[in-house]
């Protein structure tokens, strides 16, 4: 039974890896609210926009939010974005980026990391 046990341990010790996050903070804002990006979140994908996790310090649950940016473009997305509970389209729904704010610091980690 031991060994079962031993054998088991690598499995959980990788699963739980998979589970963590890589937060780099990336700035505060005005209003001292913390950001953070999970670098490890990081990636290109669909609308040629690169995909990353945000935490907000101290709002967010321990799994932040799902973002995009266009890095051309500058413009930041909430992924889950919703209005009235209809599913609204979040693309249609970005954010520019003004230069010198916690924003801009976001998109351009984002950019520079994305994989």
């Amino acid at each position: 039974m031991k060994i079962g046990t031993l054998a088991a341990l690598p499995i959980v010790l990788l699963s739980s890896q998979v589970l963590a996050h890589n937060w780099v903070n990336v700035g505060t804002d005005e209003d001292q609210i913390s950001r953070y990006v999970d670098e490890d979140s990081i990636h290109g994908g669909d609308y040629k926009l690169v995909y990353f996790i945000q935490y907000y310090e101290p709002l967010d649950g321990p799994d932040g939010q799902d973002m995009a940016v266009d890095c051309q473009k500058r413009v930041m997305y909430a992924v889950n974005f919703k209005l009235d509970g209809k599913g609204v389209n979040w693309h249609d729904h970005g954010d520019s980026v003004d230069p010198g704010t916690v924003g801009e610091a976001m998109l351009k980690y984002a950019c520079a990391n994305a994989r």
